[in-house]
C-alpha cells in the first residue's frame, strides 16, 4: 500500500478537517435559521406570504414561465398556496425518495389536486406531495421556485441536509430560472458550502426579487 509523504498526509487532513468544519457551521446556522423563521412567521407569517407571493407575481421570468416546479409549504416554509391555486401556470411539485440515496422526482398537480387526497398523500414526517401524478423531467421546468433554511446573496442554498435539491437542481435545462424563495432575514452574506451545493440564480423575499451576485455556469 502506497504510503503517503508529509505534504499528502496534510493535505488529506486538511481536507478531511475542513469538511468537518463545513458540517458543523451548516448544523450552526440551520439551527439558527429555523428559530429565526419561526419567530418570523409566527409574528407575521400571512403578512410574509402575501408579499412574496406579490413579488413573484410582479416578476417578468415569472410572468414568462410556462412550467413551474413549486412546493407544497412544509411547517414555517413560506406558503405560497395563493399562487399556485389561482395562477393558470402548469404546476409541477416535488415528491421525496431515500433509495438508493435521497432524490426528488417531479410531477404534474393541477389546483383542483391540490386538496385531492387521491393525488396528495402525506408524508410520515408530515409533509404532503403527490404519489399519484404523472411525472415530468426536471428539463421541462422554465421556474424553480425553491425553499430553503437560509440562503446567501451569491444564491448559495441552506437546506435540511439530505441533498435532495442539490441532486435536482443540476438536471435542470440550460436557461432555467432557479429561484430561493426566503425571508430578508434569512439572506446572508456568506454560507459555509461545499461543491456540490446548489446556487440560485436568484432570490425572492418580502421585500422583492433580486438577482444574485455571482450565477455559475450549471446552478453550481
Amino acid at each position: 500500500m502506497q504510503s503517503c509523504t508529509p505534504d499528502m498526509c496534510n493535505a488529506q487532513t486538511s481536507s478531511v478537517d475542513s469538511s468537518a468544519m463545513t458540517v458543523a457551521a451548516k448544523r450552526a446556522v440551520r439551527d439558527w435559521a429555523r428559530e429565526v423563521r419561526a419567530k418570523e412567521m409566527q409574528r407575521r407569517g400571512p403578512e410574509l406570504n402575501a408579499t412574496i407571493v406579490a413579488a413573484l407575481r410582479a416578476c417578468t421570468a415569472y410572468q414568462r414561465a410556462d412550467t413551474v416546479a413549486a412546493y407544497l409549504a412544509f411547517g414555517d416554509e413560506v406558503d405560497l398556496g395563493e399562487l399556485l391555486v389561482a395562477d393558470e401556470k402548469r404546476l409541477v411539485l416535488p415528491r421525496t425518495h431515500r433509495r438508493p440515496e435521497p432524490y426528488l422526482t417531479l410531477h404534474h398537480v393541477t389546483a383542483a389536486q391540490l386538496t385531492d387526497e387521491s393525488v396528495l398523500s402525506r408524508h410520515a414526517y408530515g409533509f404532503w406531495e403527490p404519489t399519484q401524478a404523472a411525472a415530468v423531467e426536471p428539463d421541462a421546468v422554465d421556474l424553480f421556485l425553491v425553499p430553503g433554511l437560509a440562503f446567501d446573496i451569491t444564491g448559495v442554498r441552506l437546506g435540511y441536509g439530505l441533498g435532495y435539491y442539490d441532486r435536482l437542481l443540476p438536471r435542470a435545462r440550460a436557461g432555467a430560472v432557479v429561484v430561493g424563495v426566503t425571508l430578508d432575514a434569512l439572506v446572508l452574506p456568506d454560507l459555509p458550502h461545499g461543491p456540490h451545493d446548489a446556487r440560485m440564480n436568484y432570490l425572492v423575499t418580502e421585500t422583492g426579487w433580486r438577482e444574485a451576485l455571482r450565477v455559475s455556469s450549471q446552478l453550481g
